[in-house]
């Protein structure tokens, strides 16, 4: 570990304390949380950002799509308003943040709702929608509200049991926030993780006995255009620019890499805003043969009417990444999850 991580660590267990005393609060009742009267999820993690939720998040709703009528509430990251907002069909990314319009542009039904408070948003979602099932995307650290199930996503690369509390490391609290989790679910897994590396990491989590561990990887579905005619099988290049705006881009640059080993990688901060001097310069610069890979996140900013303009046709394929869960555990997984959702 390097030195200036350690002259940090003071910083670090002043922060770990107070997480603590304020989960303590919670816990021991002297601070109220609210449980909806609908059935709740939430999809969290103790690490700040790229564990995987958002995919994780349309996972769970595909799971239950035929069961119940379902809701998302988030807080909506990176837009430019406040308050509650239900999404439109008028919607932008700066209206209620890009994984939102992503969920209100890609899952069919689903009332997507953003809000602070998730109180306030459950509440709203309770008597201004017909869901049964609410997802809450980001949660595990919003203490005011109590889901039925809890599910926490540590990244495979890095395991919450082998970072530390922020700044030190990116943990937005104590390790042992995990315990709050019935489900623990590591993600981003190679798919062809082993059981016998499977188990090791189970040894190294340590579950709790009511507390069960699953394993999830990202499969690659068919890139979409974002402009143009030609399909990417259609589209003769020589080269990738991998275009990003995420906490943790690691995922995706692997999956790039799949389509030529000639790659370069332009990288955002998270919920990034892109602007038109900035495409502007990048397709200036963008070499003769070469072909730009983005998000589906990033899409839904680019795909505006302002953005699209900049971008030359035939140049830019969106990657859809799906979640699958490893060693044929979806049913448990499932049923782990209802046995929360029924308790």
């Amino acid at each position: 570990m390097s030195v200036f991580k350690w002259i940090l660590w003071p910083f670090s267990a002043l922060y770990g304390c107070l997480t603590w005393l304020r989960n303590l609060a919670f816990d021991w009742g002297l601070r109220p949380s609210y449980q909806s009267k609908l059935k709740t999820i939430c999809i969290g993690n103790l690490q700040v950002g790229g564990s995987g939720k958002t995919p994780m998040t349309a996972y769970l709703f595909w799971l239950y799509a035929s069961q119940y009528s379902i809701a998302v509430l988030s807080r909506g990251y990176g837009r430019k308003s406040k308050g509650l907002i239900a999404a439109t069909e008028l919607s932008t990314a700066d209206d209620i943040g890009d994984e939102p319009l992503w969920y209100h542009q890609t899952l069919p039904g689903a009332k997507v709702v953003v809000s602070e408070k998730r109180k306030k948003g459950l509440k709203y979602i309770e008597n201004r929608t017909h869901s049964e099932l609410v997802l809450l995307d980001d949660a595990l650290q919003h203490r005011k509200v109590t889901c039925h199930a809890n599910l926490l996503l540590t990244d495979y690369q890095l395991l919450y049991t082998q970072d530390h509390v922020m700044p030190m490391g990116r943990l937005r609290e104590g390790r042992t926030g995990a315990k709050r989790a019935q489900i623990i679910v590591v993600s981003k897994c190679p798919e062809d993780l082993s059981p016998e590396s499977a188990q090791a990491i189970v040894k190294q989590l340590k579950p709790l006995p009511q507390q069960q561990v699953f394993f999830t990887s990202l499969s690659l579905g068919n890139p979409k255009k974002l402009k143009g005619a030609l399909s990417l099988d259609k589209r003769p290049y020589q080269a990738v620019l991998a275009l990003s705006g995420l906490a943790n881009p690691k995922s995706f640059h692997a999956l790039c890499q799949r389509f030529s080993s000639n790659i370069q990688y332009k990288t955002f901060e998270d919920h990034h805003t892109y602007t038109v001097a900035e495409l502007d310069a990048l397709f200036k610069g963008l070499p003769d043969n070469t072909i730009v890979l983005c998000t589906e996140k990033d899409a839904v900013k680019l795909k505006e009417q302002h953005l699209l303009a900049c971008i030359p046709e035939n140049t830019v394929y969106v990657l859809p990444v799906f979640v699958n869960c490893l060693f044929g555990q979806e049913t448990q997984l499932k049923a782990a999850i209802d046995t929360c959702l029924n308790a």
